[in-house]
């Protein structure tokens, strides 16, 4: 007990002599380099509303937080399935900030005025014969009516690319000259009762008007030690996100294309020759690696024969990541076959196979690992004989080198005369 009050106390004194000393693992320094006081000092935007109303100012979200857009029909980010050929839906939901984006901007989907209700149970039961007549449910209204609007986005980036979907409820900050406005952007609004339509107000528009990070349409990957045959195939798996992007490959055998990554940088995995290389630096850290394969081992999961190729922790971000190949294997039992899964043009059972990274949530205390998002190279199908793909970490593939929208693997780019 006595441990506990010193613990309390220590921390009321922290937060009066150095406010904001209480987040325990903070650091001011991002995986790559910059500071969250950069981050916060936003961008020059004008802020248009449905009412007419325009406010201009320095605009940001909250430290650490980004945007997720859900993409219902994919947009333009389709690519074909390396295994099935078949057309498969690549990032359906994107993340991103202020800093790749031109202007991001709302428009109704749907509108209408409801009313609140409640389910009225009319069954009348005889407790005599027993029997009732079984009349359906009715609604009861109550209250005035109120406005309700669905709202959809479409996000234009500096690279001239754009994306429709619906934001997740996001806060941003807006400083004009008066005060600083904490303006929340929601995909489903509601007005009071009695109010209109048009006293909804909303957000239509976000403009930039400062130039941003200037990203480009598409990144060409050249390979300086390596040749892709017809059956080989290159992917890149976003780094903050973790998003599958479209990976193609050009009529050069050294060189692929990856698109809409938005300005995020990007891990890569190729599959050469029936092989598959990923880059991942090939030093671990036993100890992380102890812990991270113990946690995969009683994760419970689709997948039930998991194997820890590599991990790696994010410094200043409480974070670890594990390169895993998994196995959806068929498990003989008392009962049958269990596991697999079910393929009708096959006519039998098949197990899916998926080389993928695992980002957690780490408790350097209590060296625990929580789970909190995926991200996958490739997903094969196989049949039970099939032997499981055999992966091999590349260093090279790790550092990618860029020079102006290229990434050159295998060699420093050569310097301009």
């Amino acid at each position: 007990m006595k441990r506990y009050n010193f613990e309390f106390w220590f921390c009321v004194f922290c937060l009066l002599v150095w406010p904001g000393s209480l987040v325990w693992g903070a650091s001011g320094e991002t995986l790559f380099g910059e500071t969250v006081e950069d981050k916060s000092t936003g961008r020059t935007a004008a802020v248009y509303f449905s009412d007419g109303k325009v406010l201009t100012g320095r605009i940001s979200l909250t430290p650490g937080r980004s945007f997720k857009l859900n993409i219902p029909r994919g947009g333009t980010l389709k690519t074909k399935d390396m295994v099935t050929g078949e057309d498969v839906q690549f990032g359906k939901v994107r993340n991103f900030t202020f800093e790749p984006v031109r202007e991001i901007r709302f428009y109704p989907e749907k509108e209408e005025m409801r009313r609140s209700w409640k389910f009225i149970e009319t069954t009348k039961y005889n407790e005599k014969t027993g029997e009732a007549d079984y009349s359906p449910a009715a609604k009861e209204y109550s209250g005035r009516p109120y406005p309700l609007r669905y709202l959809a986005a479409t996000v234009i980036f500096n690279s001239d690319e754009s994306l429709q979907g619906h934001l997740y409820t996001a806060t941003v900050y807006l400083k004009t000259k008066e005060k600083t406005h904490r303006l929340v952007l929601r995909s489903k609004e509601r007005g009071k009762e009695g109010t209109s339509l048009d006293e909804l107000v909303y957000i239509s528009r976000i403009k930039l008007l400062d130039k941003g990070k200037n990203i480009a349409a598409k990144v060409n990957v050249k390979f300086s030690d390596m040749r892709f045959g017809p059956e080989d195939a290159v992917q890149a798996v976003t780094k903050e996100s973790l998003t599958p992007i479209p990976t193609t490959m050009t009529e050069n055998d050294d060189t692929c294309v990856v698109e809409s990554a938005f300005g995020e940088e990007f891990y890569l995995a190729a599959r050469k020759d029936g092989k598959y290389i990923v880059g991942w630096p090939k030093e671990q850290d036993r100890k992380l690696f102890a812990i991270a394969q113990d946690h995969i081992k009683r994760q419970r999961d689709f997948y039930n024969e998991k194997k820890l190729l590599g991990v790696l922790e994010i410094k200043g971000r409480n974070e670890v990541l594990t390169l895993v190949n998994l196995r959806r294997k068929v498990a003989p039992t008392h009962f049958g076959d269990i596991g697999g899964e079910w393929d009708r043009e096959l006519g039998g059972v098949v197990e899916p196979w998926r080389l993928s990274i695992w980002r957690w949530k780490y408790d350097r205390r209590n060296k625990e690992l929580i789970l909190s998002s995926r991200g996958t190279f490739f997903r094969v199908i196989l049949l039970p004989e099939n032997p499981t793909p055999e992966v091999v970490i590349s260093e090279e593939l790790w550092e990618l080198k860029q020079k102006d929208d290229t990434v050159i693997i295998g060699q420093s780019p050569k310097a301009k005369p």
